[in-house]
């Protein structure tokens, strides 16, 4: 059984960006300005396909992030993936939460302000050709046992983009004080 190599790695950081030294990260990997990520997550990059991520995410503990297709995984700006979600989209807009323990499988991009919920699987559709990659409209939230999809009306998005503003703030701050950083170039 082969096994997909991993390539040497190639992680550009911004300077502004806090990765901390407890992180696995391989291949080839562009982190952008303001970028946090915690001890204890993954980030892999296979068959020389790059990721690239966008300004102020936020990667926590547990989390990974694979990209197993030959083309570049591009994650926006301001997405949160929060404590042991796997995330192998396509794609990835802006302002989306992947909340704990919740899965995207390949095959999949997701538009903006997206929520996919506590412990839900999202796959395509099986209305979808074999092969053929599903997006997932902006606005829409995945939960529930069977993960269901509903529109978001967008009601509290301001807060909500607040919030997560004061919380990279605070995670600045505080991060640095209790962990060992990797240096950033």
């Amino acid at each position: 059984m082969s096994r997909t190599q991993v390539p040497p790695s190639k992680i550009t950081a911004h300077s502004t960006s806090i990765i901390c030294q407890d992180t696995d990260l391989r291949g080839d990997i562009t982190i952008s300005e303001g970028v946090i990520v915690h001890p204890k997550s993954t980030i892999l990059s296979l068959n020389n396909a790059p990721i690239i991520i966008g300004k102020n995410c936020i990667i926590e503990e547990g989390s990974i992030i694979v990209n197993r297709n030959q083309e570049m995984m591009r994650i926006g700006d301001n997405n949160r993936f929060m404590v042991g979600c796997r995330i192998e989209a396509n794609s990835i807009g802006n302002w989306n939460t992947f909340q704990p323990r919740s899965v995207v499988s390949s095959n999949i991009i997701i538009s903006d302000n997206c929520t996919i919920s506590a412990g839900t699987t999202l796959i395509p559709s099986p209305t979808i050709q074999e092969g053929a990659i599903e997006t997932i409209p902006s606005y829409t939230v995945v939960y529930g046992s069977n993960s269901e999809k509903r529109k978001w009306d967008g009601t509290g998005e301001l807060s909500e983009k607040n919030l997560r503003e004061k919380h990279i703030e605070y995670l600045r701050e505080i991060i640095p004080k209790y962990n060992r950083l990797r240096p950033t170039t």
